[in-house]
């Protein structure tokens, strides 16, 4: 399988990472001070132990990944679902370049505008479906779908959970070099669209068959049944992710579903809050997680499962097919964040930023970059990046200008980051779903990924200047 060839990739890192944490004292960032903690080294049984720490403080990324593969499960056993992609996938011909335009930035946008990035593989296996049922590879596949997000991370502009990060760690708001961001969303989203068509137009139906083997295409059976019950499944989803994981107050200062949420936990017969007592402790909309998504995305499959006549015993047996199409890469991802847990037990990064930074006695661009692809390397989430280095340097370099050139450079890199870091969740998703190896990818992409690296350069150099 492709997957083992990330896994010895992640596997050679976090080795690469323990023998850093013999050489290198951690430190950490207190106040205006790097505070030195001296020499902590990655042990026997640390190593023994952090898997477990990393499914446990990881699990419902794990979880979510898993439960995506259940509903899809119900989704092949419907009988339906392959029979309406292949119908979707026909209406298209001689629009396919349309679709792949439109599709991808749908994808780009709400991970831009709304942080939606992983929480979008719940569209991603349909979407996948089609575009090899239109006769296209693998690789154009993953850059539809997958590599879009990355495009939106970059060009992040109202994501909580990408520039709100960095805005509440260094100050920054969402306006904030408003223009700059939008610059690179679109540039970037041009040149990773133009590069996309071309990849796709020289290799659209050189496979003759499609991959049976790729995960949720369904299965080749006609059913008398309207197809309609899917549409409105995946219709119900998105709405409720959207209007659930959206913070709606802090972000777009819309107090509609806060006032709701009151309202509702607050009203009274007498001295008993009766709607309270029957929703239970319910997160507001705007607060949701991936733990409250799981319950959406299980229920869903449930009520589909009945809709199209199935029996309990069918659908939990729909649930367990899925999950063991799902399972191994939920677990690869799991891996791959132990490079997080080794990053902040033994904080070694602090002292390299602090060395690396301290090269030049001004904002350098460069140095930056450089610290931030690393920092974005090792830490994989944007919160644990936006808990180390960003302070610090932006602590060092107080002057607006610097914060705002660093506000923009942690976003644009650590999105830069993820399209070919082995750590990155979304592309070890990817990657592992679609069965690529990673040196294909890299091999394939290294020409938008150096088009990319320079638009977020020259962006960021004109911003500064300005």
């Amino acid at each position: 399988m492709k997957r083992n060839v990330l896994l010895k990739v992640i596997g050679i890192l976090a080795l690469v990472l323990v023998v850093l944490s013999w050489i290198i004292p951690a430190s950490y960032y207190s106040g205006s001070t790097v505070i030195s903690l001296g020499t902590m080294r990655v042990g026997i049984f640390d190593l023994i132990n952090y898997p477990f720490l990393a499914i446990q403080y990881f699990c419902q990324t794990i979880m979510f990944v898993v439960a995506v593969g259940a509903f899809y499960g119900v989704l092949e056993k419907t009988g339906k679902y392959r029979n309406s992609l292949e119908k979707i996938a026909k209406s298209l011909k001689g629009k396919e370049s349309f679709f792949l335009i439109v599709t991808s930035l749908i994808f780009t946008l709400l991970s831009s505008v709304f942080g939606l990035n992983l929480m979008l593989f719940i569209f991603v296996p349909a979407v996948v479906a089609i575009i090899l049922l239109m006769g296209y590879d693998k690789i154009t596949t993953l850059l539809v779908t997958f590599i879009s997000m990355f495009i939106g991370i970059i060009g992040s502009t109202f994501s909580v959970n990408i520039t709100g990060y960095i805005n509440d760690v260094i100050g920054t708001t969402f306006k904030t070099e408003i223009i700059s961001k939008l610059a690179l969303l679109v540039i970037t989203y041009v040149v990773y669209i133009l590069f996309t068509l071309s990849y796709a137009k020289k290799h659209k139906n050189k496979v003759e068959n499609v991959d049976e083997s790729i995960p949720f295409l369904g299965e080749k059976k006609q059913v008398k049944r309207a197809s309609w019950p899917i549409c409105v499944a995946f219709s119900f989803i998105l709405i409720i992710m959207l209007l659930s994981t959206t913070q709606w107050t802090s972000v777009f200062n819309v107090d509609f579903f806060k006032n709701l949420h009151e309202l509702v936990t607050t009203w009274t017969i007498g001295d008993h809050a009766i709607l309270s007592y029957i929703i239970g402790d319910a997160s507001m909309f705007g607060q949701w997680s991936y733990l409250e998504m799981i319950m959406v995305i299980m229920t869903v499959s449930v009520i589909i499962g009945f809709v199209y006549k199935l029996k309990l015993s069918e659908i939990l047996d729909a649930f367990a097919n899925g999950v063991e199409k799902t399972y191994k890469t939920a677990l690869l991802i799991a891996f791959a964040m132990i490079i997080v847990i080794i990053t902040a037990y033994h904080p070694f990064y602090m002292t390299i930023t602090e060395w690396v930074i301290g090269l030049s006695s001004k904002f350098n661009i460069f140095l930056t970059s450089l610290i931030t692809i690393f920092g974005s390397l090792i830490n994989v989430e944007m919160v644990y990046l936006t808990q180390s280095s960003i302070p610090y340097i932006a602590g060092v370099f107080a002057a607006e200008t610097a914060v705002n050139g660093l506000a923009l450079i942690t976003q644009a890199f650590y999105g830069f980051t993820m399209l070919i870091a082995p750590t990155s969740t979304l592309l070890i998703l990817g990657l592992s779903y679609l069965d690529i190896n990673y040196f294909d990818w890299l091999k394939q992409s290294w020409k938008l990924i150096l088009e990319i690296f320079v638009v977020i350069l020259v962006i960021i150099f004109v911003t500064l200047l300005i």
